[in-house]
């Protein structure tokens, strides 16, 4: 089981909901089962994919996607062999320089599927690396499937108004609970970003509590500390939205690298504070929901700004215009990013998840490249690449690392 970039693990749902979407009947047609973990398929006609890397344990079964095209999927290298092989999937967090299918020939087609940040696996942010490829899901929105809105299940999770209260109430229970202005959450403490050092900084300007491992100086409530599931359990959001603001700090900083940090809190009806993607306002639900550390020279001129809001309710709810009127003014990016995206998240019966999506995008581009042999696919840098790590100086100012990072790879 693979971990995410802050530690949780992931893919138990996705493996889960694959399993239960296959079409197990093909089976039977095309294949007489040999023993538990390989079938012969000397009769398959459809291409033969492969995931190199044991992504969602399956040892074959049948996808059918649009046009009623179809392929068969495993996570048995030795499908290699058969002449309908077409493709290999590698999804990046398993992806190994030193385990690949070599030699590669020419037919073959690599695909990757990745929706983690430089943390999980910088191999991909070299040019060399990630023109290795054809296809690609990526965190990025040039990707020929793109997952950016990866943590959103819904433009309706952004103006539901469920854990949504009301700014005097936020303002009396920084009285009665002895609540800080701003809320952190984290226990991935070590990351390309640097994030604590900045936020240990602003801490000496503004009251934070940091429930989590990372700067910690304040405990979730009592019944939170064993039972809680996932950072979306019902109580945490609660908890979020009890909050004027919520520190949104990714563990590396990528273009269209945005995860359940930001959006988060404006499900909840808190103002988040990021520090993430350079372009992270193009999917916010107006120009004015988000407050960018980007913005400020230092965390002292940030702390100012946040202590100004925190007394001035008119100002405060400015930023959750969208929230308490239900509307969502930028119709572009966002908008239509989602109205397009046929794949779902939060195990959709109906449409499945990007997992999904991904095998089926490789799955038909490889019966147009059997139809079409001039039909070429290839990727390219934009697809993933990000810039080398950064840091902090002791101000807060934002800085590029220094040294060999590089030499990793």
């Amino acid at each position: 089981r693979y971990i995410d970039d802050d530690g949780d693990p992931i893919g138990a749902v996705y493996f889960t909901e694959i399993h239960e979407r296959r079409t197990s009947s093909f089976l039977n047609d095309y294949m007489e089962s040999k023993d538990n973990n390989y079938f012969a398929t000397q009769n398959l006609t459809v291409p033969i994919l492969v995931w190199w890397t044991p992504f969602t344990y399956d040892t074959g079964s049948y996808i059918r996607c649009r046009n009623q095209t179809g392929c068969f999927i495993s996570n048995i290298r030795k499908y290699r062999d058969n002449k309908q092989f077409s493709a290999f999937l590698f999804y990046g967090t398993g992806f190994r320089l030193y385990d690949l299918p070599l030699p590669r020939y020419e037919h073959e087609q690599w695909s990757l599927l990745h929706e983690e940040s430089p943390k999980n696996n910088y191999v991909f942010s070299f040019e060399s690396i990630m023109n290795m490829f054809n296809h690609t899901a990526t965190f990025k929105r040039h990707s020929d499937e793109p997952l950016t809105t990866q943590w959103l299940a819904s433009i309706d999770d952004l103006l539901d108004q469920t854990y949504v209260i009301d700014v005097q109430e936020k303002t009396q229970l920084q009285k009665t609970e002895n609540l800080a202005p701003i809320i952190y959450i984290q226990s991935d403490c070590n990351t390309p970003s640097d994030r604590d050092l900045y936020i240990k900084e602003l801490m000496n300007y503004i009251q934070i509590d940091s429930y989590g491992s990372c700067l910690h100086n304040k405990d979730l409530p009592e019944n939170l500390r064993n039972s809680l599931e996932t950072m979306e359990h019902n109580e945490i959001l609660k908890l979020v939205g009890k909050y004027k603001f919520a520190l949104a700090f990714e563990n590396a900083i990528c273009t269209d690298y945005i995860t359940e940090k930001f959006w988060r809190p404006l499900k909840v009806g808190t103002v988040p504070i990021v520090y993430g993607s350079d372009q992270f306002q193009n999917f916010l639900p107006d120009n004015h929901s988000a407050i960018s550390i980007l913005d400020f020279a230092t965390p002292a001129d940030l702390a100012h700004y946040i202590h100004k809001l925190n007394i001035n309710d008119t100002l405060y709810d400015f930023y959750r215009h969208f929230k308490l009127n239900r509307i969502i003014s930028n119709d572009t990016l966002l908008v239509r990013t989602m109205s397009t995206r046929t794949w779902g998240i939060h195990n959709d019966r109906i449409r499945g998840n990007f997992i999904n999506k991904f095998e089926c995008v490789v799955c038909e581009r490889v019966h147009k490249t059997r139809k079409d042999s001039t039909i070429k696919y290839q990727a390219k840098f934009e697809d993933y690449g990000c810039p080398p790590p950064t840091t902090f100086d002791r101000h807060g100012k934002k800085l590029e690392r220094t040294g060999n990072w590089y030499r990793t790879y």
